[in-house]
């Protein structure tokens, strides 16, 4: 149980229409910034102070309330919370908490925060700034440390990701009396040559193993074997086929992948303030009960999938939507589906640190002044677009006669208990956005093409605007990078466009990373790095004897750290950091080395 701050007060005032209700006294404590270097000043007059003059550090500073009681009980009591307000109106102070309680939902067994906006909730709608009520956010960075393109990778598809992968993978193998057991090393070859496909395309996956001039893939056909390829791509399984039954989850097949993804996700994932929620396609053209298609989108058939992302496209969470058949839980269902997609991403923010004051931004399709209540009661903040039948019933223009104003022109309403801001802005078109953080202050000046003076003009666009399309296209940022370089690689099976479409956000992810700790590389090189690092590291054991190695395959894999192992060869020859003739030889790089000093050496990279 927290105390009260005296915006909390204020609200709780503002709602309150029983005058014998009203306290007799507000203790206002020092503001929360009152024994730092800057204080913040209050506005109007110094002998007549209001409360809307008040600034934020005051309004979240702790407050008392004293109440005048009945003869038989005692005159004053001052209490350090409205209980006996919030008793009398069916509120609890543990329902405006910032840490709510989690109940389970037994019909889709997931974990979801119970809601404290009730049904049909009603708005007052006033002509005022909305007060920043949520606590400031701290940006704090751990150390940065570079490492290699292939740790970055292991760490996001890691040892749990590629043992779930083979054990499922020789399972169905098993049960289709196919023989051979595919190992780690193996499966990671696999991974390795669909990241190949995507920067290397080719009308036909066969043409990756064959051995003429005008198609020499080397670096495949020595890592892995055609047959080999074809048989871990025909038995690829995430799950038991055998306990599936009768599921209503049209990918439980894939469940058990994206789950463990989603927890290596969010557990990697930067800690950071702003995240948006978007839809993705997934290209799919086969049969399914769950395709979609979207006229407009540059990938009109596929999957869609729920994805929340930080601003620079990092993924964070996701999830396939599953058209009729999607589960939305009880407590979410008041809110849509669209509301209830947000929630769930509040969910695993929260999951994170509860008491971060994180800030959502999505479109349209999932805003409502509901679920900008429901946030503001999680301490969250939340800035969308929203249409024009989801304002509660706010006072503003229809949009059909907001249109005939000038360019530039804003109109905007807050409600008065919840701090929720409507704004519309007439741009190209009208735009509507509803946030219960920001406001439309400071206003600042954008440039735009006027048709009737044939001329650039500035026009004002207020701030609430211009944070939404700042942090907006994180989801796609993450789409445009997955696309440029997407597995080609194409399989019979439905799954398998879903399962190279989490290979390559694993990839993309792992560049993220890499680029924030100060790495140099673009996506392509990285992937580069990746693909050759895989199939150089884990590729199949030369039968035949050794053979020349040319620089490319110590470009990647002399550093890995994998299966470099000292090993007696006759005859000597020459070291090849020393050049004195050695007996010794690195096992997998099958260079002539000295096992003293020059193993070290060779195998350590200077920076």
């Amino acid at each position: 149980m927290r105390a009260l701050t005296l915006n909390d007060i204020v609200d709780e005032l503002e709602r309150c229409e029983d005058d014998d209700l009203l306290p007799t006294q507000i203790t206002i404590f020092p503001p929360e910034n009152a024994n730092a270097d800057v204080t913040d000043e209050d506005s109007g007059d110094e002998e007549f102070v209001a409360l809307q003059n008040l600034p934020g550090s005051q309004l979240r500073a702790p407050a008392e309330v004293t109440f005048h009681m009945s003869s038989d009980e005692e005159d004053d009591v001052p209490l350090s919370s409205l209980s006996k307000r919030r008793r009398t109106m069916d509120l609890t102070l543990e329902d405006s908490d910032a840490v709510p309680s989690c109940t389970s939902d037994v019909s889709t067994n997931s974990t979801f925060v119970k809601p404290t906006v009730p049904r049909n909730q009603t708005y007052r709608w006033k002509n005022r700034h909305i007060p920043n009520h949520f606590n400031q956010w701290n940006n704090e960075q751990g150390p940065k440390n570079l490492q290699s393109p292939l740790y970055y990778f292991d760490c996001l598809f890691n040892n749990n990701v590629i043992e779930l992968l083979v054990r499922y993978t020789n399972l169905y193998a098993g049960q289709r009396n196919k023989v051979g057991k595919v190992t780690v090393s193996e499966m990671k070859c696999f991974l390795g040559v669909l990241m190949y496909s995507g920067y290397v395309v080719v009308p036909r996956r066969f043409m990756y193993w064959e051995t003429s001039t005008d198609a020499d893939f080397r670096i495949v056909h020595n890592a892995m074997s055609r047959d080999r390829f074809t048989f871990i791509m025909s038995n690829l399984h995430c799950c038991d086929n055998t306990v599936l039954g009768d599921s209503p989850d049209k990918f439980a097949k894939l469940r058990p992948l994206f789950d463990e993804l989603n927890k290596i996700f969010t557990e990697m994932a930067p800690l950071e303030e702003n995240y948006s929620m978007d839809e993705a396609m997934v290209p799919y053209y086969g049969r399914h009960s769950c395709k979609q298609f979207i006229r407009g989108k540059p990938i009109r058939w596929g999957y869609k999938l729920w994805v929340g992302a930080t601003r620079l496209g990092y993924v964070i969470w996701f999830d396939p939507y599953q058209g009729k058949f999607s589960t939305i839980a009880e407590g979410y269902k008041q809110f849509g589906l669209g509301g209830s997609v947000i929630l769930e991403f509040a969910d695993v923010l929260e999951g994170r640190d509860p008491t971060l004051p994180f800030h959502l931004f999505f479109d349209n399709y999932f805003s409502s002044i509901p679920l900008l209540h429901e946030l503001s009661n999680r301490g969250l903040r939340a800035t969308g677009t929203i249409r024009e039948n989801r304002t509660s019933k706010c006072p503003l223009e229809s949009n059909k006669d907001f249109k005939k104003t000038d360019r530039g022109s804003f109109v905007f309403k807050s409600s008065s208990p919840t701090n929720i801001l409507v704004c519309k802005w007439n741009d190209n078109s009208v735009v509507t956005v509803a946030s219960n953080t920001e406001t439309v202050e400071p206003l600042q000046k954008v440039k735009r093409f006027s048709q009737e003076l044939k001329r650039f003009v500035h026009i004002d666009q207020p701030s609430v605007i211009r944070k939404y399309n700042e942090n907006m296209g994180g989801v796609d940022r993450s789409d445009q990078n997955i696309g440029l370089y997407r597995t080609s690689i194409r399989g019979k099976k439905w799954y398998f466009s879903l399962f190279c479409h989490t290979l390559d956000m694993a990839v993309h992810n792992a560049w993220q990373l890499y680029k924030r700790d100060g790495g140099e590389h673009d996506h392509l090189t990285f992937r580069r790095l990746l693909a050759k690092g895989l199939l150089e590291s884990y590729k199949k054991s030369d039968k035949r004897g050794p053979c020349p190695t040319g620089r490319s395959h110590l470009e990647s894999s002399r550093y890995d750290g994998v299966d470099h192992l000292v090993q007696y060869s006759a005859p000597q020859l020459r070291c090849k950091v020393c050049i004195v003739k050695s007996f010794f030889i690195c096992q997998k790089c099958k260079i002539h080395l000295h096992p003293k000093n020059c193993f070290l050496e060779y195998h350590t990279k200077t920076q």
